[in-house]
């Protein structure tokens, strides 16, 4: 009775005692309640695969696809710890399943009248309270000295803010609230530990708006410009590398070199996917503040430089080759800032020109400041497969039409918001931009109403406009299948995959030929009708 009673207070203590605290807490968070849930839980695989190690924490958040199945959240290195003395005994070892790593947070409360809800057994938390729990979660039971964050889902956050989206409920992360929730979790570990790696393991994160809104958040960044597969970081390499870090280490680790030494192997083992066709890139930035800011000037000079330089008719031509010529992803929608300054600053030729000089002069700023090795954010990037090419680290958004917007996708509104525009002020990119959808647009094609047509035309003008100009004429091509618009596909009737180019600049203007036209006369046309192709003014 006695031993029991020994056991039970032995068991409560433990429970009451605070954490140990680290020297490392690596966090993983699987995005994975979409289609990307068996990939993820590969990688889970390999991370618990990964050799022990009692001095660093391993969690991981994991979100099945299947209605009704809860986030999981599972402690890796606990149960290998037990098992292994030492770091050899694991080599021989099956990977063993989840089961026993999984543990159950406390329950919090629920955003319904405060009640508190189960833990284990939800599956309502929408990607925003999802990553906000996983943090709080890890912070609390996991305390550690130095913090490594990965994201791992699907990404394309600039504009569409749609990082980490969840099936269900149907839910994403924007940029300006995965800024907040960084920050939000830095404030909790200030003077206990340090967020020293935000690493992305999504499509389309590397970019300069990315780096300006998480500046200062973590000490780097590691993500793609364009696409990024779940297979390609090797999880398991990583970890028995991190691991060997933190027994070298007398203290902290020493980041600067273990993060190159994981963006090394992250490149080196995605290049094989060239056999399969596709191309992909990967870059470590530097989130410092000081090192990100150091952009702004030159990028002001380069947008002063270009909007004069869209007032000039050979300025607007090379601006418009240099965007055409450079390395662009996800449907024309994000370019290379680096090779578009290359680009442009090579068409603008051997000139003393008071137009081009100014932006040639500017281009030269802005590479200079992207090369690694500068005082500028990029440490190292790399590329492999001819589709990333001319990648070097950091896109901008930069599409050749002005995004369509309608009660889900606001681009230029949540642009407005971001910390790379606020900062910037009246120069900022998105000055240039909303320039450039001007100065590039083409204008409505330009032909008379038919004095012979044998009708009313201004009458049957007014009908159609009033009832189909906004409907019919406003929207645009939207519909097709793309990364950009996930879940949007072709009409069924379309007869197959072709989509209208997003590099063409149209006026939408109401529009249609005479021959159509004729379908909405307010009478029978009494004569013979000229075909000819006319605008609808």
């Amino acid at each position: 009775m006695a031993k029991k009673e020994d056991e039970i207070r032995k068991a409560k203590e433990a429970k009451e005692a605070p954490p140990e605290v680290k020297p490392l807490t690596l966090m993983f968070f699987f995005a994975s309640d979409n289609n990307l849930s068996p990939s993820m839980l590969y990688q889970l695989k390999s991370i618990k695969g990964a050799r022990p190690q009692p001095d660093t924490n391993v969690v991981v958040h994991f979100d099945p696809h299947e209605r009704g199945i809860p986030s999981l959240y599972f402690e890796i290195n606990k149960t290998q710890n037990e098992k292994a003395e030492n770091s050899s005994d694991y080599k021989d070892q099956i990977i063993r399943n989840l089961a026993c790593d999984e543990v159950v947070p406390e329950p919090t409360p629920s955003s319904k009248a405060g009640k508190p809800r189960r833990s284990r057994g939800y599956d309502g938390d929408d990607a925003r309270r999802a990553l906000i729990n996983f943090l709080e979660f890890c912070r609390k039971k996991y305390p550690a000295r130095q913090y490594m964050l990965f994201l791992v889902g699907h990404g394309l956050v600039v504009g569409r803010d749609a990082f980490l989206p969840d099936d269900n409920p149907d839910s994403s992360i924007g940029l300006g609230v995965l800024k907040t929730i960084l920050d939000d979790f830095n404030k909790a570990i200030r003077g206990t530990g340090e967020l020293e790696v935000v690493g992305m393991h999504s499509c389309s994160m590397s970019a300069v708006e990315v780096a300006y809104e998480l500046k200062g958040q973590a000490k780097y960044m590691m993500a793609s410009e364009g696409l990024s597969f779940v297979g390609a970081w090797p999880y398991r390499k990583m970890l028995d590398t991190i691991f060997d870090a933190v027994e070298a280490a007398r203290g902290k680790v020493r980041i600067p070199e273990l993060v190159t030494q994981l963006q090394e192997f992250c490149v080196q083992n995605s290049a094989d996917y060239i056999f399969a066709g596709y191309s992909s890139d990967l870059c470590l930035c530097s989130l410092d503040p000081e090192r990100v800011t150091a952009l702004t000037t030159p990028i002001q000079e380069l947008v002063k430089a270009m909007v004069a330089g869209l007032k000039d008719r050979r300025g607007l031509e090379i601006i418009q080759l240099a965007h055409l010529e450079s390395q662009s992803y996800f449907q024309e929608a994000y370019t290379d800032l680096y090779d578009f300054c290359l680009c442009l600053y090579q068409k603008c030729g051997d000139t003393e020109d008071e137009v081009l000089l100014p932006m040639q002069n500017a281009c030269k700023k802005v590479i200079e400041v992207l090369t690694p090795g500068s005082n500028g954010p990029i440490i190292q990037a790399d590329y492999f497969g001819p589709d990333c090419a001319h990648s070097y680290g950091l896109s901008i958004y930069f599409p050749w039409i002005r995004p369509l917007e309608d009660a889900n996708e606001h681009v230029i509104r949540n642009y407005k918001k971001y910390d790379f525009v606020t900062e910037l002020r009246g120069t900022s990119w998105l000055n240039f931009l909303e320039t450039y959808f001007k100065a590039t647009l083409r204008g409505p094609r330009q032909f008379g109403l038919d004095p012979n047509a044998g009708y009313d035309q201004e009458a049957a003008l007014k009908f159609a406009r009033e009832r189909f100009e906004k409907i019919g004429f406003r929207g645009g091509p939207s519909q097709y299948t793309s990364a950009l618009l996930t879940g949007k596909v072709n009409p069924s009737d379309a007869g197959g995959f072709w989509s209208p180019s997003s590099i063409k600049n149209y006026d939408r203007e109401f529009s249609m030929s005479n021959a159509a036209l004729k379908m909405f006369a307010p009478e029978e046309p009494k004569g013979e009708t000229k075909m000819d192709d006319q605008k609808v003014a």
